[in-house]
């Protein structure tokens, strides 16, 4: 890795996605874990420091993804202890069968930012499910009225619409990788830490100097805005899910600048479909991972009123988008 991590650190403890972790380099997207848990056993351990060791390539792929240019992102493979997860020219990482380590192998040596996103917002997800935890491509936001999430693809506007409200005094829960749990037939959305990536048009748009941000990764002109007083507000314990909107694009020729947005309610089976979309998963040929998953998704779509909600591709709309939301998330 850069110069920078070269230099061995003691442990820095934090918490994101209700688990206790450890890392051996500092995380300052991460809140600390509170100094009364500190002695804990921790459910995670991280290690970006590298080399650690070289594994074996595996001939073998279980998944492969590519970017929008056609150009490969994430291959993912079934090794001894675990699964070996390689973003080409950029990092190679392990994680064990039990989602309770993740190693950088340091294949391309990454600068420390894009290290820490890849690890953050790309690897740990796919971690979570070998906790039995499930997760969407989900931006969510605390109200009044509940949590409420955002899913779509990349680009969707999930980002933009959390910053809306963010700004507005709704605090973001967590920025594409919701963890839900099932507690007392109640679905709770995990809290996973206190930032967003936005474009910088986005951070023109909300008056957001550069100064009051910081890189995403080397490879992107993505920033996360520092808005510290916004973030003490973050909740650091599981909330109550409300609505879950899947968001769509109008199509252009039924928009004008005075398009209004619009909420479409989805039948059990339709919400059911969109999770399955939106959900993080690791390996395809899991059998168990995929039925727990099914009936976890299945029971959100029961208890959970899910929306379409289709939005004019506008930035002055944004206001207007968030009253909608809130007034849709009132009526109950």
């Amino acid at each position: 890795m850069s110069t920078q991590l070269d230099q061995k650190t003691d442990e820095q403890r934090y918490q994101v996605c209700g688990l206790n972790l450890v890392s051996d380099v500092p995380l300052p997207e991460l809140l600390r874990l509170p100094t009364r848990l500190t002695t804990t056993e921790p459910d995670l351990r991280i290690r970006l420091l590298g080399p650690i060791g070289a594994r074996p390539i595996p001939h073998t792929w279980l998944m492969s993804t590519t970017l929008p240019t056609g150009e490969p992102w994430l291959c993912t493979a079934k090794v001894p202890g675990g699964y070996f997860l390689r973003f080409p020219q950029l990092a190679d990482f392990f994680v064990d069968a039990a989602g309770q380590r993740i190693d950088c192998l340091d294949s391309a040596t990454p600068p420390d930012e894009t290290a820490r996103h890849l690890l953050l917002d790309q690897v740990l997800p796919l971690a979570l499910t070998l906790r039995c935890r499930t997760a969407l491509h989900a931006t969510a936001v605390q109200t009044p009225f509940g949590a409420c999430a955002f899913m779509g693809s990349a680009g969707a506007g999930k980002s933009t619409l959390a910053a809306s409200f963010l700004l507005a005094g709704y605090p973001a829960l967590s920025d594409d990788c919701l963890a839900l749990e099932e507690e007392d037939a109640q679905i709770l959305a995990i809290p996973a830490y206190p930032g967003l990536r936005l474009w910088d048009d986005v951070l023109e748009t909300f008056d957001i100097d550069q100064h009051q941000s910081q890189p995403v990764a080397h490879y992107t002109s993505k920033r996360r805005p520092i808005l510290e007083e916004r973030m003490r507000t973050f909740p650091e314990t599981p909330q109550p899910l409300a609505r879950l909107y899947s968001l769509v694009w109008m199509a252009e020729e039924n928009q004008d600048c005075l398009a209004a947005p619009r909420i479409e309610p989805l039948s059990r089976q339709a919400g059911f479909m969109e999770l399955l979309q939106f959900t993080f998963l690791l390996d395809p040929t899991d059998q168990t991972m995929l039925t727990r998953q099914f009936h976890f998704l299945s029971g959100v779509a029961s208890r959970v009123p899910i929306r379409r909600l289709h939005l004019p591709n506008s930035f002055s709309a944004l206001p207007a988008v968030r009253e909608a939301i809130l007034a849709d998330l009132r009526n109950g």
